[in-house]
């Protein structure tokens, strides 16, 4: 990545009383309001906690003139999303509010260390293009660092967790088909007007009048939409071998959504003709608005979203009633819920400290279910999808197996089989019973045991057994009162979005907005760990 000349120096964590002097002449009663405000709380929580070493990475290593403060800059970020403030509202603050000052340990009497908006925007561009480049996100790194040390900090008991994702709709436009191929050519089209030595052959010269949008797509009739996308597509077609041909502008973005369009939704025929893809044949990551070209397709809930899914984990103190967001996670709205908890099981270090979490049925997988045993967390679902055992029906859970052989030992009943195998690579259970016995067992109706002439026959897999045992829980007392606690959850992200504005980011993309959302959720954590101070406080009176 290119740094520049700017060369890494950690800024202040712990800053002198002496160093405030303006607050040496404040009254006593201004400096309880202060001590008071949120600016105490985030010195101590916030700015004085963040790893500036870990953002050292972003800068250079020859001696050159230092960077602005990385705790500074962090700290802007998020309580720019904390108090809801543009570029040139946080700088502002940071410059006429004391508050600011005192919340990020700026000295009264120099301006040495406030930063520009440039300096702002520089070092979001610098975290931007370092996870371009590394895939690594520095910013949501010190997001789960900060909640850990806030959680250290009130003793939070990590036992129970709960987790829900939710909808990031992207700011681009929704567009149909039609629109969606008009936009990607006229896009090719301008950029290559702007050759003065390129002769656009018919029809793309249309494409840059004012109105051609209109007559092609709007004023186009319902019965004449299909010949109308075969055009367009086949225009798409021409365009490209156009451009191959000059070849100029095959780097561009525009060519790169050209031929990206053309690979999502059309096919070719055996006699070389293009025509349109099946609309339930595109994949739900095809390109929906050449804005925003990272923004994918899911239907969830019965609704069309367009933009990427955040997947949230909470912690909750159940005896202190606090909570904290201690993980999160942005990818694309193709990513299910499903593979969200696989991935926080099998790889985050807090699924080795909690014992309990607590989820809805959209986030069941084997996978998931096979990791927590082994990690002995009591996996919760609220809701479990897909056919259910019958109430009358005997689940294979309830079939006794050895540990050691992974073999059936006996029956819900205590009846032992005469022969008992294991399949290890499909996971597959299977005994024979002598039918004598089964044939006097009271559950006999109830058993999904097979009845045959020789023997009666059970057979089944892992899977089928763990699905049972989840299912079993269904309706139980503790089911019930964990599927409470995790409706706590829910209300979580309508909290994010609605506190911090977050279906209406002022950045596209799959990596940008993460700034705003990582940040949003500190604050948000912050908000909660500001709010149990003063009900603790309010406890000790």
């Amino acid at each position: 990545m290119e740094v520049g000349d700017t060369m890494f120096k950690q800024g202040k964590k712990d800053v002198q009383k002496s160093f405030f002097d303006q607050d040496q002449q404040f009254p006593t009663y201004v400096m309880e309001m202060l001590k008071k405000s949120w600016a105490e709380d985030f010195f101590r929580l916030v700015f004085s906690q963040i790893n500036e070493k870990r953002f050292s990475v972003l800068y250079s290593t020859v001696a050159s003139r230092p960077n602005t403060a990385v705790n500074l800059l962090v700290s802007l970020l998020i309580l720019k999303q904390h108090n809801h403030l543009s570029d040139e509202e946080v700088i502002g603050s940071l410059y006429f509010d004391y508050r600011f000052q005192y919340a990020l340990g700026i000295e009264s009497e120099t301006t040495r260390e406030r930063p520009c908006i440039n300096t702002l925007s520089n070092f979001r561009r610098r975290l931007v293009e370092h996870e371009l480049e590394t895939e690594e996100d520095l910013l949501q790194q010190e997001m789960e660092e900060l909640a850990e040390k806030m959680a250290e900090f009130f003793s939070l008991n990590k036992d129970m967790a709960r987790m829900d994702s939710t909808m990031i709709s992207s700011s681009c436009k929704k567009m149909t088909r039609m629109e969606l191929v008009y936009t990607v050519i006229r896009n090719m089209v301008r950029e290559l007007s702007a050759f003065d030595d390129i002769d656009l052959p018919e029809p793309f010269p249309s494409y840059l009048e004012k109105g051609h949008k209109n007559q092609t797509i709007y004023q186009t009739r319902s019965n004449e939409e299909g010949s109308k996308l075969d055009e367009l597509l086949n225009q798409a077609v021409a365009l490209r071998r156009f451009v191959d041909d000059i070849g100029k502008s095959q780097t561009s973005d525009s060519y790169h959504h050209l031929s990206r369009l053309l690979q999502e939704q059309t096919v070719e025929t055996e006699e070389g003709a293009v025509i349109p893809m099946e609309g339930k044949q595109i994949a739900p990551s095809s390109l929906q608005n050449p804005s925003d070209p990272q923004a994918t397709y899911r239907k969830k809930g019965g609704k069309n979203h367009i933009g990427s899914v955040l997947n949230l984990l909470e912690i909750r103190d159940l005896e202190q009633e606090f909570s904290l967001i201690m993980h999160a996670s942005l990818k694309a709205n193709s990513h299910s819920d499903a593979q969200f908890g696989e991935d926080f099981v099998n790889e985050h270090p807090l699924a080795d400290e909690v014992k309990t979490l607590s989820v809805d049925g959209a986030y069941y997988s084997q996978e998931t279910v096979k990791t927590a045993k082994v990690k002995e967390i009591d996996v919760n679902f609220s809701q479990m999808t897909g056919r259910s055992v019958d109430k009358d029906q005997i689940g294979v859970h309830r079939f006794e197996i050895d540990e050691e052989t992974k073999k059936i030992t006996q029956c819900p009943q205590g009846y032992e089989p005469y022969q008992t195998s294991y399949d290890p690579e499909k996971e597959r259970y299977i005994a024979k019973f002598d039918k004598e016995p089964c044939a006097s067992c009271p559950v006999l109706d109830h058993c999904p045991i097979v009845q045959q002439k020789k023997a009666n026959h059970i057979e089944f897999t892992e899977n089928k057994r763990r699905t049972h045992e989840i299912r079993a829980k269904q309706g139980t007392e503790r089911h019930k009162e964990l599927a409470n606690f995790r409706a706590g959850v829910e209300g979580v992200p309508s909290a994010l979005k609605r506190n911090y504005d977050l279906e209406h980011l002022p950045t596209r993309g799959d990596v940008r907005p993460k700034i705003w959302i990582t940040c949003s959720i500190i604050a948000q954590n912050f908000k909660s760990c500001v709010k149990h101070i003063k009900k603790r406080k309010k406890l000790a009176f």
